[in-house]
């Protein structure tokens, strides 16, 4: 991980510098949540890179991490050497062979307790046949590459299955719907929205709105199966152009605030503190203009005021876990609209123990209204 995380896209990125840099910590994040959640540590879970050799040049691939993070826990509360496996794809096998002999050069090799899974086309038991299981998984692809990513990804679309975080390129993503067959695995992922895209592309000729579109039909198709996601938006420093989406999709919900958590740091803000979940956006945004942000301090506070009822007497964290699902908020955000609504005499912070009140807001400070009957 980059020493300061704010700094990171500041320099233009390759998709093998990205995986690098985060496929780790998203590895590491969805696996502690899983393994602390109730009976979740009675089954293994699987992390899955369909994409193992895009960063085997870069200093420090991303599987070699995660192998190294693996093997630091061993022990602990959450001992992922003894929760976690991991498997691992590449379309180009002569990439994945080296990287499974790098692999196996690793000092700690023989100590890991599931050794890392190799899918290789040749194999006689089919990657898919060994990626279609029920243990808890969350898998690393790239939508717009054919064969095993696209059938893996339609199976988790389908099944309402395994966690997944994608990278990839809005032209790529572009082009693969453009060309998308009849009865062809992206035909199957896209549905109904591929046609629904290609008339939306017939009456807009705006780049920028066709982007949006896309995006909105690509999460769309995971939102429509109940699970929670989350796209990061990433630029070019130079041009007002994207160069790569990252966009999550999870089931849990403390998965997806955690995986929220840790994309914040990387993210541009708003001047409001809210952040745009994007790098390199600032060129992009009205800044004189507040009332156009989506997500914005003051409209969170008018919403909370709205939902009294709701959240009267309950901690802030409890608060910014309930209401945060699905927004770009943080818990930051609560504290500062709440501070406001304080000082405007509308909620007083109280301390859960004593049930006195308090001046200092924290996390676990009780929010009670000053209701009207």
């Amino acid at each position: 991980m980059a020493a300061t995380p704010s700094d990171f896209f500041k320099t233009n990125r390759t998709a093998s510098e990205i995986k690098a840099e985060l496929l780790p910590s998203f590895f590491e994040v969805w696996a502690t949540v899983m393994l602390q959640h109730a009976g979740a540590s009675e089954r293994l879970l699987r992390c899955i890179d369909l994409q193992a050799g895009l960063d085997l040049n870069e200093s420090s691939p991303a599987v070699m991490q995660l192998l190294r993070q693996v093997y630091k826990s061993t022990g602990s509360r959450t001992d992922l050497n003894k929760g976690m496996g991991l498997m691992l794809y590449d379309a180009d096998t002569y990439t994945l062979t080296e990287l499974q002999e790098r692999v196996a050069q690793l000092p700690f090799y023989q100590d890991l307790v599931n050794l890392p899974v190799f899918l290789q086309e040749e194999s006689e038991e089919a990657p898919m046949e060994r990626l279609l299981t029920d243990q808890p998984s969350f898998a690393f692809l790239d939508p717009t590459q054919e064969g095993i990513p696209q059938q893996f990804l339609l199976h988790a679309i389908q099944k309402s299955e395994a966690d997944l975080l994608m990278l990839f390129s809005p032209k790529a993503l572009e082009t693969a719907v453009k060309k998308a067959r009849a009865e062809s695995q992206l035909q199957e992922i896209f549905a109904e929205r591929l046609e629904a895209i290609r008339v939306f592309y017939k009456q807009n000729r705006n780049a920028d709105r066709r982007e949006e579109y896309l995006l909105d039909c690509f999460e769309g198709i995971f939102r429509g199966k109940d699970f929670y996601t989350l796209r990061f938006r990433i630029n070019l420093t130079d041009k007002r152009q994207t160069s790569q989406y990252l966009v999550f999709s999870v089931k849990s919900e403390q998965v997806y605030l955690r995986l929220k958590e840790l994309l914040e740091r990387y993210s541009d803000y708003q001047e409001d503190g809210v952040p745009l979940f994007g790098a390199n956006l600032q060129a992009q945004q009205m800044s004189l203009f507040h009332e156009h942000y989506r997500y914005a301090v003051a409209r969170l506070a008018q919403e909370l005021l709205a939902d009294a009822g709701t959240y009267n007497n309950r901690t802030l964290q409890h608060i910014y876990e309930q209401h945060s699902l699905g927004t770009h908020y943080t818990l930051a955000n609560y504290q500062i609209a709440y501070e406001r609504l304080m000082r405007q005499g509308l909620v007083r912070f109280i301390n859960p123990k004593t049930g006195q009140p308090v001046t200092k807001l924290t996390a676990a400070s009780l929010i009670r209204y000053s209701l009207r009957k």
